[in-house]
């Protein structure tokens, strides 16, 4: 990901955003990780946390936590099990998210929780 120390910057300080979410995985598709973003891109990532929220609100919620100086950001949020059943029907979207995304963020798991 050559973004050259602006996008870096501007990718690490949305991370850190979106971590007070509590996300379990934050992956960062698109522009910038393509290698073709511009002063106009913006930055996409997707979000997998465990919660009962309906998909809007975690959306909403998740907005909420983006400093408004950081320009366009969209994310977009899924459960664990929304995500996996995505992949199992071959959802378009989550194909290309995997095809070319990043994984920057995945929680520490601590011990088996079973």
């Amino acid at each position: 990901m050559d973004m050259g120390n602006c996008g870096d910057s501007k990718i690490k300080r949305v991370v850190e955003c979106i971590k007070r979410y509590d996300p379990e995985k934050i992956i960062i598709f698109g522009s910038y990780v393509r290698g073709e973003a511009d002063e106009y891109s913006d930055l996409d990532f997707v979000v997998i946390k465990k919660t009962k929220r309906r998909f809007i609100k975690r959306l909403i919620e998740v907005a909420r936590l983006i400093d408004n100086d950081l320009g366009k950001v969209d994310i977009f949020v899924y459960t664990p099990q929304e995500f996996k059943r995505m992949i199992e029907e071959e959802n378009p979207f989550i194909e290309q998210v995997i095809k070319e995304g990043r994984v920057i963020y995945e929680k520490e798991v601590l011990g088996d929780e079973t």
